[in-house]
């Protein structure tokens, strides 16, 4: 039996290094690829983790450049002007003597009926005449997405969990007042 090429290699150390050569090509265009979809899913990840929040009042103060962006917004929410109707949640939120009216779409989490519960919302500001217990306002915050913080305090067994006082000293320096039936 002849194992010998049927086509004669008149130079085959020429026919190794186009080989070589094309392997190596292939080599680097699988590598750039590879780099290019690492760079896109890392460009992606970092998008979504610098959605970081502001407090109400730095939320207000920065509308204007905020204003086509969705962000993240925290605040506590004042237990009085919490309203639900037709899968919408409606209530205010305040930090630093702002407070700003929002309009939740999602079914809030079971912690948020919590007195003053602090909340963090996902969204953005929408132009719109909106009623406060500090006034009219010119915006409200449109939010699809909420995170309540729960307190990290004990309570004892025959006491209620989270106080449905107002913090103490939290509006003191307001110009605003949450009456009794909001505390």
């Amino acid at each position: 039996m002849d194992l010998s090429p049927r086509n004669e290699v008149e130079n085959p150390g020429e026919f190794r290094r186009k080989v070589h050569r094309n392997r190596r090509w292939a080599v680097l265009a699988a590598t750039v690829v590879l780099i290019a979809a690492a760079g896109f899913i890392t460009a992606q990840g970092l998008r979504n983790a610098t959605l970081f929040f502001r407090n109400v009042d730095e939320a207000v103060e920065q509308r204007p450049e905020l204003v086509d962006r969705r962000f993240r917004i925290q605040g506590r929410v004042i237990p009085s002007t919490v309203r639900s109707e037709s899968g919408v949640t409606t209530f205010q939120i305040t930090h630093g003597c702002v407070v700003a009216f929002v309009q939740h779409t999602a079914d809030p989490p079971e912690l948020f009926t919590s007195p003053w519960i602090p909340v963090v919302l996902e969204g953005q500001w929408v132009s719109s005449q909106a009623q406060t217990v500090a006034g009219v306002d010119t915006h409200h915050f449109q939010s699809d997405r909420m995170l309540v913080k729960h307190t990290n305090e004990y309570a004892s067994v025959n006491e209620q969990r989270v106080s449905e006082k107002l913090p103490k000293g939290f509006l003191n320096d307001c110009a605003f007042e949450v009456s009794a039936s909001e505390s």
